[in-house]
């Protein structure tokens, strides 16, 4: 099997994804995890980041509700 490097723009890497995957001659191999390199408190700070972009999109899609920023501030504060 050969390989191929590609640099792709991000704003054109989903479609590019999705037309690459739809070759059922394609093998995808996923690169590194950009977590690999970090250390455990980086790495802890990187999933509360993911976790919250998560959180982001379910609030998007309608499957949690969100609080206003005034309640977070108001924890802080405490």
């Amino acid at each position: 099997m050969k390989q191929v490097i590609l640099n792709v723009p991000e704003s054109q890497f989903a479609f590019f994804m999705k037309l690459v995957r739809a070759l059922d001659f394609v093998e995808i191999e996923e690169s590194a995890k950009a977590n690999d390199g970090l250390s455990s408190e980086q790495k802890e700070t990187w999933e509360n980041i993911k976790a919250g972009f998560q959180e982001m999109e379910m609030v998007d899609k309608g499957l949690i509700t969100s609080r206003p920023i005034q309640f977070l501030l108001n924890e802080v504060e405490n």
